[in-house]
């Protein structure tokens, strides 16, 4: 792909995560993505010819960036383990984490999305069973459960119940996190 074409699939991408870690669903359009990555809508079809492909792309680079996040909880976890296990949640959730569920419903036949989520979710196993021994996290837990419970806990508000309840997805994550804890 040629360079200007890759930054402009580039745009694309980070207009899509931007929308869809601070917009509700029935609020993202794709022309508004094309504006937003300063692009024609032509453009944005030329590299994403479905709303699927656009948001499996946006998935894989989610994957991508938090992976390091998730690298940096696992690196000395045994120094502070309920330091790095909620800075890991709360990175996640300051991500935009809803673009996860494209990568949790990924079949195989989305271009490596799946096996890319099977990676990263083979590696926050090791968190969870890194956390399980300290209480952080109740045994048997599975990384889906956690990332479906954060995708469902973390969706934008539409208005006017964002505006009445600025801090609920705060609430929730500390309520999620609460509920995850056991008495070990």
């Amino acid at each position: 792909m040629r360079a200007d074409a890759r930054a402009k699939r580039d745009q694309i991408v980070t207009a899509a995560l931007a929308q869809i870690g601070t917009r509700p669903n029935s609020e993202i359009t794709l022309e508004g993505i094309a504006a937003d990555a300063d692009v024609g809508i032509a453009t944005l079809y030329r590299h994403f010819p479905t709303r699927a492909a656009l948001y499996d792309a946006c998935a894989i680079v989610f994957l991508e960036r938090i992976e390091s996040l998730l690298d940096d909880a696992l690196d000395g976890f045994e120094d502070n383990p309920t330091e790095h296990f909620e800075s890991f949640v709360w990175a996640l959730v300051e991500s935009g984490v809803g673009i996860l569920a494209t990568a949790l419903a990924a079949d195989g036949s989305d271009g490596g999305l799946g096996a890319r989520r099977d990676a990263f979710m083979s590696k926050v196993q090791l968190l969870i069973d890194a956390a399980a021994p300290h209480g952080i996290i109740a045994p048997g837990q599975s990384p889906m459960q956690l990332a479906t419970e954060l995708v469902v806990a973390t969706r934008p508000l539409t208005a006017p119940l964002a505006d009445i309840l600025p801090d609920v997805r705060d609430r929730l994550v500390r309520h999620l996190m609460a509920g995850w804890r056991t008495t070990a």
